[in-house]
């Protein structure tokens, strides 16, 4: 390993060594590459496609939005799940999962040809191919951020899939401690008619 694209081609076909590496050497560079073409070629590749329609320049404003919300999202995320890792008995540090975490958008990059073959496809089959591309990105996606866990934080597969789903599992339980909280307050406030 060590060029950019020997380490995509390692996260291709030896993810959990591949983000061992990343996430060891703190490839934050690298991680940032990726993280720029996972967004700029899927928005390019759109765009392309609708140029000639109405009301494309405000796709330019949604494109700088995406970008920097995905970037808020991974420097976040990296470090929410960071946290939850060491709480889990990993021993691993946040830049060298934010670093891991950076290649696990390769999957948004490697399916455009896999969308291209959906988009040309007949009217009836095309949203149902399209639908499964997008599942495929998807699963590919929490696979490699389950590798960058195990890679960064010497994890489980089990203890990474748990670490990966105890932030949204607290939140949907504060989440639901907050309506019965707020539902039993208001069934006690007297209410005169």
């Amino acid at each position: 390993m060590g060029s950019f694209l020997e380490t995509i081609y390692d996260v291709l076909f030896k993810p959990t060594a591949a983000m061992h590496y990343i996430a060891e050497k703190k490839l934050t560079g690298q991680a940032l590459t990726m993280f720029v073409i996972s967004m700029l070629v899927p928005v390019l590749a759109v765009y392309i496609s609708i140029k000639d329609l109405p009301g494309v320049p405000a796709f330019g404003i949604l494109f700088v939005l995406n970008i920097i919300g995905s970037f808020f999202s991974w420097v976040l995320g990296a470090a929410v799940l960071s946290f939850v890792a060491e709480l889990f008995g990993g021993k691993g540090t946040a830049v060298g999962l934010f670093a891991a975490m950076g290649f696990s958008h390769l999957p948004r990059v490697a399916a455009i040809p896999l969308w291209v073959i959906a988009a040309l496809m007949p009217g009836g089959i095309r949203g149902l191919l399209l639908g499964i591309v997008g599942l495929i990105v998807f699963i590919w996606t929490l696979t490699l951020q389950v590798a960058a866990l195990r890679g960064a934080h010497g994890l489980s597969a089990t203890k990474a899939v748990l670490v990966l789903i105890a932030p949204m599992l607290a939140i949907i339980g504060g989440v639901t401690a907050l309506i019965i909280f707020l539902s039993t307050s208001l069934m006690q406030l007297p209410f005169a008619f």
